[in-house]
């Protein structure tokens, strides 16, 4: 009888500390993560939309006519501002036909030469450029899209290499001349553009160390679209 109940009262203390181990385990808390967690910047980051400008420069089939300020330097003892005029039909996209590229100089003797004339009544050998009548053609080699984000706007402009032949009428005599030069046109609401251009412009002449008159000359001025 007493080994029964000692049997029985060890059972009762082995379940009981069952009980206590089973209930101890279930209520440990979840062990800790000591690593770096990193988050998605894709999540954090707001979307950003983008939007593909379309083409809104085109040229194709219609005529541009352009004029501006010029500016020759030929070293010639001469400042040759004037005013440009152009007339352009763009049977493609990238190609155009120059009908007339032409300026108007108001020429004057720089204070070197208008110096040694008042001086010693001499004049230099250069002729004295009245104006620039030339044809050709543009082939344009590149079209862009620049985003002004602080006006919310995108400005769509092309690059064009230009070739030109004709005459440079001088107080002397019209003479034979030609240019190369690389131009600029940028979109400017609908129908108008901004124009720049940077060319070589060289002429024959009759002058005593050379028949070779050659410098820059550069336009920037305003064209329409028609």
């Amino acid at each position: 009888m007493v080994s029964s109940a000692r049997t029985s009262t060890l059972a009762a203390l082995i379940g009981l500390i069952g009980v206590l181990v089973s209930s101890t385990v279930d209520a440990a808390p979840e062990p800790v993560s000591w690593g770096l967690t990193t988050t998605s910047s894709a999540a954090s980051e707001p979307e950003t939309a983008y939007r593909v400008e379309r083409r809104f420069f085109e040229k194709t089939d219609h005529v541009i006519v352009r004029t501006g300020f010029s500016y020759l330097s030929r070293g010639d003892f001469y400042t040759n501002p004037g005013v440009a005029l152009d007339v352009s039909w763009y049977p493609l996209e990238f190609v155009a036909f120059d009908v007339v590229s032409s300026t108007i100089f108001f020429s004057q003797l720089n204070s070197t030469a208008a110096e040694l004339r008042r001086n010693f009544g001499i004049l230099p050998d250069s002729q004295q450029p009245y104006a620039r009548v030339t044809t050709g053609g543009r082939f344009a080699f590149a079209y862009g899209k620049i985003l002004v984000e602080e006006l919310g706007a995108v400005v769509h402009l092309d690059a064009s290499i230009g070739l030109h032949l004709g005459a440079l009428i001088t107080d002397e005599a019209p003479n034979f001349g030609g240019d190369v030069g690389l131009s600029f046109q940028a979109a400017v609401l609908e129908r108008f553009v901004v124009w720049f251009d940077f060319s070589w412009f060289a002429s024959f002449e009759q002058r005593t160390s050379t028949n070779i008159a050659a410098g820059p000359m550069a336009t920037i001025g305003l064209g329409l679209v028609l």
